[in-house]
C-alpha cells in the first residue's frame, strides 16, 4: 500500500462514464493489477478504478494548502 498526498483534482473516464472533482487517496498493487483510490470531494464517496481500465486521466485543478482565497 502506498499513501500519498496530493492536494489536486483529477477528472477521470472509466467504463465510459466520467467522475471529477477527485482527490487522489492511495495506490494498492494486488496480484499483479494496480488499483488507484480517489475521494469525491463533494459528495465523500470513495472510488477504485483498475488502472488499465481508466482511459482518460486529467488533473483539473491544483488546490495549495493553507491557500486562501477570499483573501
Amino acid at each position: 500500500m502506498n499513501i500519498i498526498t496530493d492536494n489536486s483534482f483529477f477528472e477521470i473516464v472509466y467504463d465510459r462514464q466520467r467522475f471529477d472533482y477527485l482527490q487522489f487517496i492511495r495506490i494498492d498493487h494486488i496480484c499483479d493489477i494496480v488499483y488507484i483510490t480517489f475521494k469525491n470531494a463533494f459528495t465523500s464517496e470513495m472510488y477504485t478504478f483498475e488502472k488499465d481500465k481508466i482511459s482518460k486521466f486529467k488533473k483539473i485543478i491544483n488546490i495549495f494548502p493553507g491557500f486562501n482565497v477570499n483573501h
